[in-house]
This record gives C-alpha cells, structure tokens and sequence, in this order.
C-alpha cells in the first residue's frame, strides 16, 4: 500500500454499466461486464488512458496484465494497480488477488456512470521498483513524515502525538522533528524533555511553579520516564543508582552560555548545597553579553553519604575563574557582581569605613555608555549576599575584612603611571596619593613599600640581588596581577570556608565508608567577537566533555548492544579526538608549546604563534590564518573559533609576583596576611582534622553525660548488659 494525496487532477476512471430500461437479473448482474478506464502513470506513456473490459470476478493481477499488453509495455517488468479515492487523493495499492470491480461498485453512483476526471475515482497503472517500492513520476515524492501523518489518518498507524518526552519515541529522528518537539514542548511550558537518560532543558527566562516540595515526593523512586521529564527525576535516580549499586554516581551539566546550567545545579542539589549556591555566584558570576548571570567560574559539587543514604556532608572545588574579567571585558560587559552588589547596597557607615565611591569612578568598573539600570535590585542582591554568608558561618568582623579587600582591589584599578621628568633618573612616578594612601590603610601596607612593589622588581642573581624600574606597560601588569591575584585568593578563601560549613561534624572517622554524588557544573562552549586564553580554556574543556559523551552514548552503548546479541547498525558519529590531540597531546599540543614557549626568557607572542603553525600545518582541526594576523583558528565540535594570541603567554604564567606576596605579608592585617600566605589543601586538612578533634570532643562529653543514667538503666534492666 502506498499513500498519495493531489493525484486527482491527473487521472479518471470510467466504469462501463450496459444501459437498459428494467431492473437485471441476479444472473444476469454476475455475468455483467464492466469497462474500466485505466491510466498509466509511467515515465514513458504510450496514451492517456487504457479501456478494458472486465467481468466481477476478475482479479486485479489479470487487469494489470491485460493493461499492460494493451499499452504495449515491457512485460519483463513489475506494474501494480491503484485505486484512487476522492477522499485526501488517497492510492490504495490492490493485491494481485484483489477484484477491481468490487471497489468500482463501492463509489459513488455518479462516480460509476460519469468518469468525469473531476470526481475523483479512478484506476492507476504503475511501475514497480526492484525492491517492491512503487516508481512515482510527475509528483514530487512524499516525505516520511507525511507519509506517516496519513496512515496514521486512515488508521494503520497510532495518531501522532502532538510532543514527545522521550526524543527516542519520535516516529522519525533528524535534526527538524528534534528542534519541532522541543519547540511544541517549550510553548505547552514543558521545559524539560529525555532523549534517553540524557534530559534537554530549555531556558524559559522565567520561574515556573514545578519545583517545590511537592514535585520532590512525586519524583522519589520513580523510574526515568514514567512520569513527566524533570530535573528531579534524573537526582532521584542517581541518588537510588547509588544506594542500589554501591557506586559513586555523577551528574555533568553541559550547555551554551545563559542555558541555566547553574540554575538547574541549584534544582540538583536542592536545599543540601544551598548555602555554597548562595555564596560564591556574588563573586563568580557576571552579567555578559550573552547572559545576565553568567558563570565565570566552573564547579564541582560532590555530595557525601553514608551507605544508609543519610547525607554525610559536601564539598565544593572550583576550577579555572576568570580572573581577566577583573581588569578588562569586552563590550557592553560587567565586573563581577560582587562590587556592584557592595558600591550600591552599603550602607552610609559602611560607604565610609571601606571608602566606597560611586561604581563609575573606578577603572576596573568603567566601559561604554556606563549605565547601571538595576540599581533596586542589586540592593536587595547584597541583603541575600550578607545573609548567606551568615548562614556560611561568617562573623560581621570576617564580612568587613571581605569587603575591605574587595574595595582595596577596585583602588588598584586607579593607580596611575607617569614617566619622571627629571633627568637621569630612570622610573615612573605612581599616583594619585589619595588612592595610595587609601590603599595603604585597607591593606595595612606601608605607603613606601606599595609605591617600590608597583614601581620595580627584585632580581636575585648569583652574588647580587637588583632592583629594576618597572617599564609603563610592565607597571600596569604589575598592578593588574596584584589585583587579580587577591580577587583569586579571596575566592579560594571564601570556597575554603565554604567547605568548612558543609564539612560533617559527628561523622568524621576515615573507617566509615561512604559514597558520593558529584554534579559538575561546567562552562559553556563560547565564540565571542574576541577570544582569548580564557575561552581557548573553556572550550578546550567542553571538547573533553563531548569526547565524554560521544564514548558513553555511542562507543560503550553500541559495544553493550553487540555483546547482548542486539541486531543493531552502528551509528556513524563525529569523533572529536583528534582536536583534542591538538591542543593537549605530548610533545606538540597546543598546551605543551605554551608552556614551552612561556618559560623561554626570549620568546614573544609572534615566536608562540609561529611554533602553533609550524607544528600543525596541514592539521584539518588548526585552520591557517592570514600570516600577518596575530590569531589563529580551531575546528571544534560546535564550530569555528578564532583565538587572538595577544597575552596568552601571560595569562598562562598569571601568578603572583614575589615583590606582591612580600608586600602582602608584611600587613598589619592577619586576613589579608592569611589570603596570601596559607597553603589552601594544608588549611582544609586543618580544617577537617579541627572538626574531628570537635566531634570527638563533644562525643566524649556526651558519653560522660550518658555514663550515670546508663548504669541506671543497667541496674533496673540486667538484661542490657
């Protein structure tokens, strides 16, 4: 059977019914002939139409037979015969048995004794393809999808569903129904859809009243795709994966910028991770081109449990922060969110103890058309700010020298160059002294001693140490690094402490065992107007996260097919290995000749971009480049990108400098001493080793306190003994 639709302008049948004035016989109705008018529909026809007179009993094989040595075709070849119907232009494909006149006397009466083209009804001859298909010319062929659609009107197949939640269940996969059903899902506020144990979200940009405690209870211990695709769905499976296979279990996160990865790891973790999500976005998220909160910090959340399912306690790791936002952005792009949240939610006390100014009169803040339009909001933003780090356990003493750090790197992002006027004396002259001076007191650095770190660098050499002027451009990176390098520590200092509250504190042994789930919550593929080091960082880790499902969705589930005795067809997929080898294979990835070229006292940027093309001409995932323009290109997975060389060198050493680090630890500030000098892993172990000595203190004492009423219980009970 085929399906046709618009073949009615094309064809008519005629059936032949013998006049006559009375009412026949039932024997003579058997022994009736009846003409039908058959039109060839070949790619060569030899007439419009063939006639053909044929009895009731005649078998549609017979008809094609004598069709087909009327019109004079190739008997050699396969021809079917198709009842048109009026109804959607519907062709019905007869069975070499079935009795073409039987159809002709269920048509209209009109039908029957006018073969007027226009009614509709009517016989085709066709040719038969090899393979059994029907060989269609003079239409367009219909597409799969609609084929589908009219079975399924006629009723041979199920009616189509409107959407989908599985991907996997779609009648026919490509690209168009795939985009189709997520779009039909999106407007029927179906937000979430599987394809598999993958689940799709779709950003609405708004809240949806899909995540309280109700929708909790309804997910637990459900399995994946008996009910309605969510976020919680997939945490309570892993949570039951976990109890059931006694295996750690992890959960990636994986989307283009402003897709809500971050929002959905809130939804993950729920109410366990709560106070490190409310944390740490005020100093890792920044409002961009792309995104109003955007991540600029990747992070791992690995929650702990006993092996009963009782939450055990949390850790949070972060990874790659773009601290290059600190001192420059592209266009119609902010700082973090941190400094805008305290210059505009402070309070008047607070504005004078840490100095504060309006957000357009610092460096690091300014950019085109400054406008700030959320002033309301930000306000409310500190309030949250202030009250979860509370709840983080920090003192109101430990958020002042927070926001005194804070305002002391907004003041770096003032300090001013001017080459010295006055003969031999080589230098820069560093300025204003209103914002020296102001940076000695939050740093509680001495005033001389910032002015010789911002000026020049120490050299140690076999039998001298020397003391160099910094050069303008040397000087401002200087003073650039010293900033990004306390915003840094701040942040792991803050992450620490963080990890600190989430730590346990009754279950601290190392004989426990336990098991874990991690939720990795990664940046998203970027290709901006201008990209730098940082985003060759962030999609060299999105290439690792698609090889990483490319292997678990393709190679390992097609291998479990195989080896199950599955008849199944591998699919072809693009393998993104060799981008990878590109940038982080030993010797000559691009990786390794950074570091190659970063620790060669005289290399440059055009020496690094030279090596990067040496290596890889002819590499189809490195893209050549005009030899004059100071970029180069990667194939990715997603794309294109074109990664501007200038300061990768740089950004790939960023660390801090060894005048900075004496400077800071000569403050009269133990915080700001601690943020520079600790050791983070050291301070953890502390950390964790403090919090045993705790517990097994207040387990002590508990035992003390339980020791008299249990000997009471022991003397009316002996048994408990």
């Amino acid at each position: 059977m085929s399906v046709r639709d618009g073949a009615a302008t094309m064809a008519t049948i005629a059936g032949g019914g013998g006049g006559g004035g009375g009412p026949a016989s039932l024997n003579d109705l058997d022994n009736r002939s009846y003409l039908l008018q058959i039109y060839p529909r070949l790619t060569a026809q030899s007439s419009a139409c063939c006639c053909l007179t044929v009895h009731k009993d005649s078998t549609a094989a017979s008809v094609i037979s004598d069709a087909a040595a009327a019109l004079g075709l190739d008997p050699g070849r396969s021809y079917v015969l198709a009842e048109v119907k009026e109804s959607g232009g519907e062709e019905w494909v007869l069975e070499a048995g079935d009795l073409p006149v039987q159809r002709v006397l269920l048509w209209p009466r009109k039908a029957q004794e006018k073969h007027a083209q226009s009614l509709g009804f009517y016989f085709l001859l066709q040719e038969r393809n090899r393979d059994g298909t029907i060989r269609y010319v003079h239409l367009p062929p219909l597409s799969k999808e609609q084929q589908v659609q009219q079975l399924a009107a006629r009723g041979f197949l199920p009616p189509p569903q409107d959407d989908f939640a599985d991907l996997c269940n779609l009648p026919v996969l490509n690209e168009d129904t795939i985009l189709n059903n997520l779009r039909t899902r999106f407007y029927k506020k179906k937000i979430y859809t599987y394809a598999g144990s993958i689940l799709i979200a779709v950003n609405p940009f708004k809240f949806l009243p899909i995540y309280n405690p109700k929708y909790v209870k309804m997910y637990e211990n459900h399995q994946l795709g008996k009910l309605e695709p969510h976020i919680f769905a997939i945490a309570d499976v892993t949570y039951y994966a976990m109890l059931r296979k006694r295996v750690n279990q992890c959960i990636v996160i994986s989307g283009e910028s402003g897709s809500g990865k971050t929002q959905s790891t809130n939804f993950l973790i729920h109410c366990l991770t709560a106070l490190s999500q409310k944390a740490t976005p005020a100093f890792g998220n920044a409002k961009t081109a792309h995104n109003n909160n955007s991540s600029r910090f990747g992070k791992f959340i690995q929650v702990n449990y006993l092996e009963s399912g009782v939450v055990r306690g949390a850790v949070v790791e972060k990874y790659l922060l773009e601290k290059s936002r600190l001192v420059s952005r592209e266009k119609n792009e902010r700082n973090y969110h941190v400094f805008y949240y305290l210059l505009l939610g402070a309070s008047e006390a607070e504005r004078k103890e840490f100095k504060l100014l309006p957000p357009e009169d610092y460096f690091y803040l300014k950019q085109q058309n400054f406008k700030i339009e959320d002033e309301e909001d930000l306000r409310h933003d500190f309030e949250r700010l202030q009250q979860a780090m509370e709840m983080v356990g920090f003192l109101p003493s430990t958020k002042k020298q927070i926001f005194s750090v804070l305002s002391a790197i907004l003041y770096l992002g003032n300090v001013t160059y001017i080459r010295k006027s006055n003969g031999r004396d080589e230098g820069l002259e560093v300025g204003p002294p209103e914002v020296l001076a102001t940076l000695s007191d939050l740093l509680k650095v001495k005033e001389e001693l910032l002015v010789e770190a911002l000026t020049k660098r120490k050299t140690v050499t076999v039998n001298d140490k020397l003391i160099l002027p910094y050069s303008h451009s040397e000087a401002i990176t200087a003073r650039d690094s010293m900033a990004k390098s306390l915003y840094s520590a701040l942040f792991d200092w803050i992450v620490l402490r963080i990890n600190h509250a989430l730590l346990n504190k009754k279950d601290m042994e190392e004989s426990v065992p336990c098991l874990s789930i991690g939720v990795l919550d990664i940046f998203g593929f970027e290709d901006f107007e201008n990209n730098s080091f940082e985003q060759f960082c962030i999609n060299y880790a999105n290439e690792q996260l698609q090889y990483y499902f490319n292997h678990h969705i393709f190679n390992l589930e097609q291998e479990e097919y195989q080896e199950e005795g599955i008849t199944w067809h591998n699919i072809d997929y693009t393998d993104n290995v060799g981008c990878i080898h590109l940038i982080s294979k030993k010797p000559t990835g691009l990786l390794y000749l950074l570091d190659e070229e970063s620790n060669f006292p005289h290399a440059t940027e055009e020496t690094l971009l030279a090596k990067f093309k040496q290596q890889h001409q002819g590499n189809k995932y490195f893209v050549p480049t005009p030899v004059m323009e100071p970029a180069f290109v990667i194939q990715h997975f997603a794309g294109k990108v074109k990664y501007k060389i200038k300061d990768f060198r740089e950004k790939n050493t960023d660390h801090m400098r060894p005048d900075i680090v004496a400077l800071l630890r000569s403050s009269d500030r133990s915080y700001v001493r601690q943020l520079i000098g600790m050791d983070p892993v050291a301070m953890f172990r502390w950390g964790i080793l403090r919090a045993t000595i705790r517990a097994l203190a207040g387990f002590n004492e508990a035992g003390r306190a339980w020791a008299p009423r249990r000997q009471v219980l022991c003397d009316l009970h002996p048994e408990l003994l």
